[in-house]
């Protein structure tokens, strides 16, 4: 059975298929001794292979089941498992220990999983009791902030939030306390405050260098020459994919609102984001042409099985599929021959909206946000890019607008749902009343009626964002 040092000698040889092989073993061996649970749990993350993560993870715990850090870990696999309910309940245990600060990390915890069921006053009451137990949580704090449940008077919120941005050392709680105090000054109506606590978070995730856009624009460039018409016609896995719907947006151009509308119909479940796809195709390599060449026919159809498979296997049984993973955009081409059937959902958005929704925001996996030049190069970039891959799918295509969708929602959402072949409901714009889970930034946005308050809200700090806007998308 391969060591974890040999299934991340695997991963750096550009060799991920043998490394989830191997690690896919040796987590099944629950009592293997001397494994070190915790890199099994980094390497599954690596790999996006999201079940043998949470197998790691119980592993782990099954060595000693009262140890928070442990129970922690099982808590945020179950999490990426979709397994939301779970990670609740097992939140719950941590609140059980005497020490006020554990009892406080449950609370935040909980009220983290409840709010994707839109259980937003539960969670709330969870964060301001968590707050009683241990005034310095600042993740108690970025939650109220993720679901603006302010005090009446946001003075007394933010000059305790003040206080504490002033104490904390560690990075995350810095970040945390600055994203929310710039809510927050927004609620209370300060503009110039809450514009300077967005330039203070930034810095807390600043990175040394600037994240490369070129480089990245290089890759999906080559990866658009690789999975050429000839190539895809050669491989294209035929039949597949009638039930899946890709949706392919940036980060806070509307997918999530966008994929609630659709879920309204009862044929169609939402997925959100997950790494499933990733962790499918980790036999391609990098993807490029070289690592293409090397793939055997054979592997294109055990590729689209285990997708669809691990899918069903996740989200049960459905007439359609929606997947809006971040990481879309990467796999089009990919996504093109595995799934020659499948659709593909386009949605665009005013890019000064995105980009400053982005640098605002806390978001998972995308160092590109951390400077507002590189944000809007990365928007720009995305796309440029989009437009590239959109003539490898002719009419499997659909393109949508935010602002149509939110601005002209009957003819826009009666398009969405043709192109699925789907019924729209009767109900379909009380999407925002359903309970399934939602576990983007977006979780608030989309248990709310469909409004426009996004629609312009970079204006707010135009004098400051401006010049960057204009140097990259030309003048509003």
């Amino acid at each position: 059975m391969a060591s974890l040092a040999h299934i991340a000698s695997l991963i750096s040889e550009n060799r991920p298929a043998d490394a989830d092989a191997a690690l896919r073993k040796l987590v099944r061996k629950s009592s293997a001794p001397g494994v070190d649970w915790g890199q099994a749990i980094d390497l599954a993350g690596r790999l996006g292979a999201e079940d043998t993560w949470l197998q790691a993870a119980r592993n782990w715990r099954a060595e000693a089941p009262s140890d928070p850090a442990r129970m922690v870990a099982e808590i945020v696999a179950l999490g990426a498992n979709a397994r939301h309910e779970e990670a609740a309940r097992l939140s719950r245990e941590i609140q059980s220990f005497s020490d006020p600060g554990l009892k406080a990390d449950g609370m935040t915890l909980e009220a983290f999983y409840l709010v994707r069921f839109g259980r937003r006053e539960e969670a709330l009451a969870l964060c301001r009791r968590a707050l009683e137990l241990n005034p310095d949580h600042a993740p108690a704090w970025e939650q109220i902030a993720t679901l603006d449940g302010w005090a009446d008077d946001p003075q007394a919120d933010i000059a305790a939030m003040e206080a504490l941005a002033g104490r904390v050392r560690k990075r995350e709680s810095r970040l945390a306390l600055h994203l929310a105090l710039s809510r927050a000054h927004e609620s209370a109506g300060d503009d110039a405050r809450s514009f300077e606590h967005v330039e203070r978070a930034a810095e807390a995730r600043r990175n040394p260098e600037p994240f490369d856009v070129a480089m990245m624009k290089n890759y999906v460039t080559a990866l658009q020459q690789a999975f050429s018409p000839e190539m895809v016609a050669r491989h294209a896995v035929e039949g597949a994919g009638r039930e899946l719907a890709f949706i392919v947006g940036i980060p806070r151009s509307g997918t999530t609102l966008l994929e609630q509308i659709l879920s309204s119909a009862k044929d169609v479940v939402p997925t959100a984001e997950h790494a499933i796809l990733r962790n499918a195709v980790l036999p391609l390599g990098a993807m490029t042409p070289p690592d293409l060449a090397k793939v055997e026919v054979g592997e294109w159809p055990k590729m689209s099985r285990s997708y669809v498979d691990n899918v069903r296997r996740r989200f049960g049984a459905a007439r359609v599929y929606t997947d809006k993973s971040l990481a879309n955009h990467f796999f089009v081409g990919a996504i093109r021959v595995l799934f020659p059937e499948a659709r593909i959902i386009w949605i665009e958005r005013d890019p000064r909206d995105v980009a400053w929704s982005c640098y605002r925001s806390k978001l998972m996996a995308t160092p590109w946000t951390d400077r507002l030049d590189t944000t809007c190069r990365y928007v720009a970039a995305h796309s440029q890019l989009m437009e590239g891959w959109a003539p490898l799918f002719g009419e499997r295509l659909h393109r949508v607008s935010y602002e149509s969708l939110v601005l002209d929602p009957e003819p826009t959402s009666a398009g969405l749902f043709a192109f699925l072949s789907v019924e729209r409901p009767a109900d379909w714009d009380m999407f925002h009343q359903r309970t399934n889970p939602v576990a983007t930034n977006s979780l608030a946005q989309v248990r709310q009626p469909l409004n426009s308050k996004g629609i312009g809200a970079w204006r707010k700090h135009e004098a400051r964002l401006a010049p960057v806007f204009d140097a990259t998308f030309g003048k509003a």
